[in-house]
């Protein structure tokens, strides 16, 4: 345990503000979660929902190219690195390729705090309807997964994190472009057929996820450790109200 701890403390990602001082990254999700369920909509009450239309195509444009950017590291990373993907902890190469991955890693971690602000957003349009436990949830919880995998990284390294953000971040482009597009005006609506493929595919990736981690952990690829229990669970409940939301969808 000491030496692991020496290990986790020796990676540059721990000197990166949203990771030294875990009070700051759960301060922001505190705030955020009182703010589009009680704050935000107690302000936009009396108040003309504001359109944001410039901001939002900025906005998401800037989110698909920075998952495009981390998908392709990730993914080439995954190519390099794919014969020890049964052996991540016995590796002894293990510290250099988790400082090597730093940058992308803590890009993606502020990424996942830039995605609070599509509730935000809902809330500031007086869109409140969209704010759904399911949105909430998956934003906050992906915050809060991964402020807790990176303070303890050293217990449970893991290749099957790799492969699920090279799986999430192409999927993240795809649906930003698609809000960037929608976001430019009515007229792009024709080009946006694909809309009714976007949470398939998020209920596919959530699937393969599940049964690579699942399969992972029975064939012993993969360690199983308190993170990644947490991992399954979230996942499977993320699932679980993907279906849902689709099943209402497909009603409407």
């Amino acid at each position: 345990m000491n030496s692991n701890s020496e290990f986790h403390g020796a990676l540059s990602i721990q000197n990166k503000i949203l990771v030294k001082d875990p009070i700051l990254p759960y301060s922001i999700i505190t705030f955020y979660i009182l703010f589009v369920l009680w704050i935000g909509p107690a302000i936009m009450k009396h108040r003309k929902p504001y359109s944001l239309q410039k901001f939002l195509v900025a906005y998401n444009f800037l989110q698909a190219v920075a998952n495009l950017y981390i998908a392709y590291i990730v993914i080439d990373a995954i190519i390099k690195y794919w014969d020890f993907r049964c052996l991540v902890k016995k590796n002894p190469k293990l510290p250099e390729i988790l400082e090597e991955s730093t940058a992308p890693v803590y890009l993606l971690y502020e990424v996942k705090f830039l995605d609070l602000l599509d509730t935000v957003i809902f809330v500031l349009r007086k869109k409140q309807s969209q704010v759904t436990f399911l949105h909430v949830f998956h934003h906050a919880g992906m915050c809060v997964g991964f402020c807790w995998g990176l303070n303890n990284l050293h217990l449970n390294p893991s290749f099957y994190m790799a492969i699920i953000f090279a799986i999430n971040t192409p999927i993240h482009v795809i649906m930003y472009t698609y809000y960037g597009l929608a976001a430019i005006g009515p007229h792009m609506q024709k080009y946006l057929w694909w809309k009714k493929h976007l949470t398939r595919l998020q209920i596919g990736q959530l699937v393969f996820i599940l049964c690579y981690m699942i399969h992972g952990f029975l064939t012993g690829c993969e360690e199983l450790g308190r993170i990644e229990l947490y991992a399954l669970v979230y996942a499977i409940m993320t699932l679980i109200l993907f279906l849902n939301f689709y099943r209402k969808y497909k009603k409407k």
